[in-house]
């Protein structure tokens, strides 16, 4: 599709006209402010997209939008450019692993509950791994599709080389790169609680040290690809096809992306040769799910702030 030509950003004053405060505004806290300013720029950009770029966003919009006095948004920020740096921080600031994610930990659980395993035979074993990985990928594909927060920071990697303001530019690349490194530590912190509870460990060459950061690096890489493309093509989200994958002799029915993620993750991952299920093993096993689920709870609190 061909990009529209956006003209120039409008040029809007570095200061601010003499202008008087309406009545009240400064008895309101000043971050109050800021956030109502900050609020109106990102509802924008859900309004429009990102096919006008960010830096295409009008101060004095934004500030006739809020309903606060011009003199008042300019002592927050002195220029447009600082302005939308903490825009575009706060877009990205957005972008978080949610909740869900102990969702995802429970409906493993409740798979876990609901189906008969043996887990002394190896070919059933290999079969819940590739179940469960299936429901969790599944999941958190469907949940990064749906999230217009998703939409906005992907808009922002795809756009944010193309930002005429260089100082705007840079404030993007370095609230995208903190936020894909949070994200990446996060989803690498739940790589290395998985594998050992379901008898498996990283593949031989990989540092144990770095295997599993090198491990989310690339799912989130794929999740990328996967989300953008199915953006292109929403049935490429929903299309499913049978097979019995990635060693599971359980026939389901697959989306391309979760056969996709789930061949990365298992591609990183070999059953552990060292582990005897005896019985003591398979009891541990229901209760690391457990355990897990109050592990991601924290964290999700910790982290994300939720």
């Amino acid at each position: 599709m061909p990009k529209s030509k956006a003209g120039p950003a409008p040029s809007e004053p570095d200061e601010p006209p003499a202008s008087a405060s309406p009545a009240g505004e400064s008895e309101r806290p000043r971050d109050a402010v800021a956030t109502r300013l900050l609020e109106c720029a990102l509802d924008k950009i859900r309004e429009r997209g990102l096919a006008v770029t960010v830096d295409h966003i009008g101060f004095e919009e934004v500030i006739k939008a809020a309903g606060v006095s011009r003199a008042t948004a300019y002592r927050r920020w002195p220029s447009r450019q600082a302005f939308l740096s903490d825009v575009i921080a706060a877009a990205v600031q957005r972008v978080r692993l949610t909740p869900e994610g102990v969702d995802d930990v429970r409906a493993l659980k409740g798979y876990l509950e609901s189906t008969a395993l043996d887990w002394a035979d190896a070919q059933q074993r290999r079969n819940a791994v590739v179940a469960l990985l299936h429901i969790a990928v599944q999941a958190d594909f469907e949940r990064t599709l749906g999230s217009t927060d998703t939409q906005t920071y992907y808009g922002l990697t795809a756009t944010c080389r193309n930002m005429q303001d260089a100082e705007v530019r840079a404030a993007a690349q370095a609230a995208l790169k903190s936020a894909a490194a949070r994200m990446a530590g996060y989803r690498s912190r739940i790589y290395r609680l998985l594998p050992d509870r379901m008898g498996y460990r990283l593949a031989p060459g990989l540092d144990p040290d770095t295997g599993f950061d090198l491990m989310s690096d690339a799912a989130g890489a794929m999740m990328y690809g996967l989300t953008v493309t199915a953006y292109n093509d929403p049935g490429f989200a929903t299309r499913t096809f049978p097979t019995a994958a990635w060693g599971s002799t359980e026939v389901e029915e697959w989306t391309a992306p979760a056969h996709h993620l789930v061949g990365l993750v298992l591609s990183y991952l070999q059953p552990d040769p060292d582990i005897v299920w005896d019985e003591d093993r398979i009891a541990r096993v229901r209760g690391d799910i457990a355990e897990l689920e109050a592990f991601v709870e924290r964290m999700v609190r910790e982290d994300w702030g939720k």
